[in-house]
């Protein structure tokens, strides 16, 4: 029985381009799925963080605890607190967020607000003195009661187009913890306007 002939050397260099080619396009399909599988698996930050509750100015957003209502933000560079002086002075300023907020279950405080910026940067609630005892994070919620009164965060205001506020009940221990984020809707245009010599609001009350 006679053996075939050898292959051209021209035929065996075409055959390994080939082999080649096919093994690098194994290579790369199977680099893409890995990719893909690595992106779309949650990481132990997604797995920790906070359940997302969205919504819009000047409409509730209902978590499974509390719902909040944004009414209206205030810019300003000093900060009048009731019963306290004398006014507060800011080297940023003071982003003064007129809300409502009701209980759906049982008494509650809300400890963990904070705006977080366009560019990523979260501005955690203002620590002055006075502020504990008449912002809305110092007030004890009653189930089905509304309470209006105000959140207060130091930042620059440039920052605040394309802010969005967070509210969370918990300030520690909060992983899958509902977290209320409402867009401010503040346009750079928009910022003057915001802006007052002082900013005064009331302390937290019940209606």
């Amino acid at each position: 029985m006679s053996t075939p002939p050898p292959l051209p050397v021209e035929g065996a260099s075409r055959n390994n381009l080939l082999r080649k080619g096919l093994n690098a396009g194994l290579v790369l399909v199977v680099l893409a799925t890995i990719i893909a599988v690595y992106r779309l698996t949650p990481t132990q930050q997604d797995i920790q963080d906070p359940t997302p509750v969205n919504g819009i100015v000047g409409k509730a957003v209902k978590t499974p605890r509390f719902e909040l209502t944004v009414r209206s933000v205030q810019v300003s560079k000093k900060l009048r607190i009731p019963k306290s002086a004398p006014d507060r002075e800011s080297l940023s300023d003071f982003v003064v967020v007129d809300a409502v907020v009701k209980a759906t279950r049982e008494p509650m405080h809300l400890n963990n607000v904070s705006i977080k910026a366009a560019d990523g940067t979260t501005y955690l609630g203002a620590n002055r003195a006075g502020l504990e005892e008449v912002d809305l994070t110092s007030f004890e919620f009653a189930p089905d009661i509304p309470a209006q009164g105000s959140f207060v965060v130091e930042m620059p205001a440039d920052q605040l187009p394309g802010a969005v506020l967070q509210v969370m009940e918990k300030a520690i221990f909060n992983d899958l913890e509902p977290q209320a984020r409402i867009p401010l809707g503040v346009q750079k245009d928009q910022l003057a306007g915001l802006r007052k010599d002082v900013a005064i609001f009331n302390a937290a009350d019940a209606s």
